[in-house]
């Protein structure tokens, strides 16, 4: 059999082809499939164009499995039987998982071992597993929570800029980039932007990058930033560990997600900051991988 993973993010949803043996065959990306962002309809169109585009490529051939690890399910009954309805009507007879995205990528990052994975995207949530037992942490939305994620630094990286602007905060790279990637001439053209957009978590999370450039660049705000932000992704591992890992000696921690494109600067500071039985490691595959796993272990051919 043959396979279709489906990672539904709050960025991107990103479909990927695999053979018997899980080599990939293609793979390709449609918009968000989010419900908070694109609607329920939205979501129904991602979930059925990309079903039907795996499907007329040949690639799967007639018969395969899918697996969707999709970002908000679980999360609310109204949301989580939506999503359910749409998966139903997308994969059709074929054989499907349907998982929140955060237990795809830990089954992907690794392996389907025990461990915990730390996803931060758009948003930011934590899922441990051990020894028949799971654990959740974070994954409060935008508005709640999200600390460490794209959204949580974009809001970092504007309240920075307006400590920086002002003198509370030693001026650095910071101010120069938000100025040139909002394209303003007045520093407080930047609360006409804020109140434009600040309630869009995609559009805020697209400024994340201009921390880690700033950072880079040696701005200290932005390494402060950086180093909360693995702060935050340490808290909800440690809380996980609480809940779950009393027996264990050794607890591997991936992470997924845009935030870590950042590479050291977060790395270390989240390395250093989690709880002492833990090691960070890179994930073992890419997330789309995850919830095929889950599938073919529920099918009984893991």
């Amino acid at each position: 059999m043959r396979w279709l993973g489906v990672d539904g993010g709050g960025t991107k949803t990103a479909f990927t082809l695999y053979d018997e043996n899980m080599s990939q065959l293609d793979r390709f990306e449609l918009p968000t499939c989010h419900y908070a962002q694109v609607g329920y309809a939205g979501m129904q169109r991602v979930f059925n164009e990309g079903v039907q585009r795996a499907e007329a490529s040949g690639a799967l051939g007639a018969e395969f499995g899918i697996g969707f690890g999709i970002c908000g399910y679980g999360e609310g009954v109204e949301s989580s039987t939506a999503i359910e309805n749409a998966v139903l009507d997308a994969a059709g007879k074929h054989p499907f998982s349907l998982v929140n995205d955060v237990e795809s990528a830990w089954a992907a990052g690794l392996a389907m071992c025990d461990g915990i994975v730390i996803i931060a995207g758009t948003g930011s949530i934590a899922y441990g597993a051990c020894e028949g037992r799971s654990m959740r942490c974070g994954g409060w939305d935008y508005e709640l929570g999200d600390e460490g994620s794209g959204g949580w630094l974009g809001k970092e990286l504007l309240r920075a800029f307006t400590r920086q602007s002002d003198g509370r905060e030693a001026p650095g790279a910071i101010h120069s980039l938000v100025r040139r990637e909002l394209g303003i001439a007045d520093d407080f053209e930047v609360i006409e932007f804020a109140q434009k957009n600040m309630a869009s978590r995609s559009r805020i999370s697209q400024l994340a990058p201009l921390v880690a450039e700033a950072a880079r660049a040696g701005d200290a705000s932005a390494r402060a930033i950086l180093e909360r932000a693995a702060q935050e992704e340490a808290e909800m591992v440690a809380a996980i560990v609480r809940g779950i890992f009393d027996g264990c000696e050794r607890i591997p921690v991936t992470y997924i997600g845009g935030t870590f494109k950042a590479g050291d600067l977060v790395l270390e500071p989240l390395a250093a900051a989690l709880p002492r039985r833990c090691e960070l490691v890179p994930p073992q595959f890419e997330p789309d991988r995850g919830a095929v796993l889950i599938l073919q272990k529920r099918l009984g051919l893991r």
